[in-house]
């Protein structure tokens, strides 16, 4: 992969041999951090996803509503609540997204680092500790806005360091890996949720921690000219990029409903422990994993139209499956083909956004792209839960899965032709 060394922001030349040594190894060690943040920010939606009903139960027995909002008299219902569990990071990741941009550009990547790993592993792991419906909603909107600051500083340092190429192959490496720590944590916050109960699986989110001494040791500070620099150059307009987030939002209610309804959706097919609900989630995890190393080694030898294409037919014809399924072989196949087209699309997108951006606009890009997705993620609970209430939760499956299966056909549209 080639390196970018004008925009290194790792540590300086080698001058002796044992100085290069620890140079090697510093750069490897900072390119592991910034892959770490794919699978640190999995956990926020796979740790909890086969525990879903269990925290519906939880907080509200024998079908009383979590909780009631004051003054509106609006109650919350038990599966409700469970999905905005899920889902409530979302609203910190997509109100972060630009602060986390202009914090970057001012304090520098390696402050925003560190502050969001910490926050991270203290308000992921708030459910070990937490027991009241509200703050437990609170602690996971806190998780939220670390997420979006741990997640923009590392794509901010892979497109620092890597050249288009490979920018591509970095960012599909960060995916396989947030498809590794997927598969695990579903597997493992399945048995653990057996053992310990919904709560023992926020544990999960204190993992991060390694990280802080590897940061330290390998991300260099930004130095105050470049710091001032990119200050003062920060104000350029994003608003050419519109077209890119707009269809970020869009595609993320697709590809989060492989998380915050496929439990519903199994229940329904008569698949209600989270054991053997986590079995069937581990698919869409794994086949992520497979889409990114598509894209990896053919994806960059694609254009635009055929980058959305293929990912949307994939994502598509999961939602189909899953509409048709009734049992665990079928819901596993549509969750493995959504999947394959999610691991494809979240690199390919994140290198349109690095390789259109100037570097001086770079973080608040990155920033706002996050959001974007994560805006997608809060959305679904709005838009799918009334359609599952109207037509089932299996033609929800189907309708949004036929119209993201069809969009794919835009591929055999002719191109406009560029007015004289």
């Amino acid at each position: 992969m080639a390196i970018e060394e004008t925009e290194d922001p790792l540590a300086g030349n080698a001058v002796s041999i044992p100085q290069r040594l620890i140079d090697r190894w510093r750069d490897w060690i900072g390119i592991a951090v910034m892959v770490s943040s794919a699978p640190s920010l999995a956990l926020i939606f796979t740790a909890t996803a086969p525990v879903l009903p269990l925290i519906a139960k939880h907080f509200a027995p024998g079908g009383q509503p979590a909780f009631t909002i004051p003054g509106l008299g609006i109650s919350i219902d038990g599966p409700f609540f469970a999905q905005l569990v899920a889902t409530m990071p979302s609203i910190g990741l997509m109100l972060g997204g630009g602060p986390t941009g202009l914090a970057i550009d001012r304090f520098g990547v390696r402050r925003v680092l560190l502050c969001a790993l910490v926050a991270f592993a203290f308000f992921g792991s708030a459910g070990l500790y937490l027991d009241d419906p509200v703050w437990l909603l609170a602690s996971r909107l806190a998780l939220g806005f670390a997420a979006i600051a741990y997640g923009s500083a590392t794509i901010w340092l892979i497109g620092g360091r890597f050249t288009d190429a490979g920018r591509a192959r970095a960012l599909s490496y960060r995916n396989i890996l947030g498809g590794i720590a997927g598969l695990t944590s579903v597997l493992l916050a399945g048995h653990v949720a057996e053992a310990a109960g919904w709560q023992g699986v926020f544990i999960l989110f204190l993992a991060p921690l390694l990280l802080i001494p590897a940061t330290i040791f390998a991300i260099a500070p930004q130095s105050a000219d470049r710091q001032k620099s990119a200050e003062g150059e920060a104000k350029q307009s994003l608003a050419f990029l519109w077209p890119i987030f707009t269809l970020a939002v869009l595609l993320a209610v697709v590809m989060m409903m492989n998380t915050a309804q496929l439990s519903f959706l199994l229940i329904d097919n008569g698949i209600s422990s989270p054991h053997a609900q986590s079995h069937v989630m581990v698919a869409g995890s794994f086949m992520t994993m497979v889409g990114s190393i598509l894209y990896s080694e053919l994806g960059i030898r694609l254009g635009v139209r055929g980058n959305y294409s293929v990912p949307a037919l994939l994502l598509g014809a999961g939602g189909i499956t899953l509409g048709l399924s009734h049992g665990a072989l079928m819901a596993t196949l549509g969750a493995g083909l959504s999947g394959t087209g999610a691991g494809w699309m979240i690199p390919h997108f994140s290198r349109l956004i690095l390789g259109r951006t100037p570097a001086s606009a770079r973080g608040r890009a990155v920033g706002l792209f996050f959001s974007a997705i994560y805006l997608g993620d809060l959305i679904n609970p709005f838009v799918v839960r009334p359609l599952a209430v109207g037509f089932g939760i299996h033609r929800t499956f189907l309708i949004i899965g036929g119209v993201v299966a069809v969009s794919a056909l835009q591929i055999f549209v002719p191109k406009r032709r560029p007015r004289e």
